[in-house]
């Protein structure tokens, strides 16, 4: 039984990253409800409140999607950390998810800061030259085994985006719509020559941050770049299903077919 995701082949770590996102994807469709409401009826008069919401509702609907926890802590400007076993049939593996909240009244992409990037990036830039930022999410975790041995806990980096509508002037709920969930899966260090050999092969883009004014690096990543390089690593949970719940379905391209959603059951919350 492999324990070290390291032994793993890529085509092996693609394939956990998938079941992982799939268990997310789950856990948000069964509280989409729930954080609807939140979201729509909860005051927040600024943007950066919004974003809290988010926060917010990502702990409660992800709260359910343990697997086997590990007693283990990551550091991090990255809303939801849990170390946890994570089953797969090459082996029972540590991993480290990582799921960071967004909130936003765009939806073709995302910006991150460099301690949320789990991969090295390249990017032409609209100069022409070549923008680089380097990774600030590890590759893994050690953590100490019970016999002595150590043990790493992969990371897997993922990010819900909640995209809404903000109804101007509102003075009681709602006080923003709420249209879908976009959930991306960014793929790990290790993968970086299946999505980001070159700067001209990539879902990266410039961020938007002053180094005049010490901001911190930031990147962009394309969502559209991303589904069309992987459909299954951007699902989107679109609102307007039976009982208030987002449609469940979830997006993949059987090898050499194009992309289909599939209807997927679920026990809402």
């Amino acid at each position: 039984m492999i324990q070290d995701y390291r032994l793993l082949d890529l085509d092996q770590l693609e394939r956990l990253e998938k079941q992982t996102l799939r268990m997310v994807v789950q856990a948000v469709q069964e509280y989409s409800r729930e954080a609807k409401d939140i979201f729509e009826h909860t005051p927040a008069p600024s943007e950066t409140e919004v974003i809290v919401l988010a926060e917010d509702i990502v702990q409660y609907a992800l709260e359910v999607a343990e697997c086997y926890p590990i007693n283990k802590r990551f550091a991090g400007f990255i809303d939801y950390k849990r170390v946890r076993w994570m089953p797969t049939p090459e082996g029972l593996l540590p991993q480290a998810l990582l799921v960071d909240a967004k909130a936003s009244t765009e939806h073709n992409r995302i910006t991150l800061q460099q301690s949320q990037l789990p991969m090295d990036a390249e990017f032409a830039t609209k100069s022409g030259t070549v923008g680089r930022l380097t990774a600030g999410v590890p590759p893994h975790l050690p953590i100490r085994a019970h016999s002595g041995a150590d043990l790493v806990a992969v990371s897997t980096s993922a990010f819900i985006l909640f995209h809404y509508s903000a109804v101007a002037g509102a003075a009681a709920p709602p006080y923003r719509t709420s249209s879908a969930i976009y959930l991306i899966q960014l793929p790990h260090q290790r993968l970086k020559p299946r999505y980001n050999p070159d700067p001209g092969v990539t879902f990266f883009g410039q961020g938007k941050h002053s180094p005049a004014r010490g901001e911190e690096p930031r990147i962009r990543v394309y969502l559209g770049r991303l589904r069309a390089m992987c459909p299954w690593r951007l699902q989107v949970l679109r609102y307007g299903g039976p009982g208030g719940y987002t449609v469940p379905t979830w997006r993949d391209a059987p090898p050499g077919q194009a992309a289909v959603d599939s209807p997927f059951e679920f026990i809402g919350r």
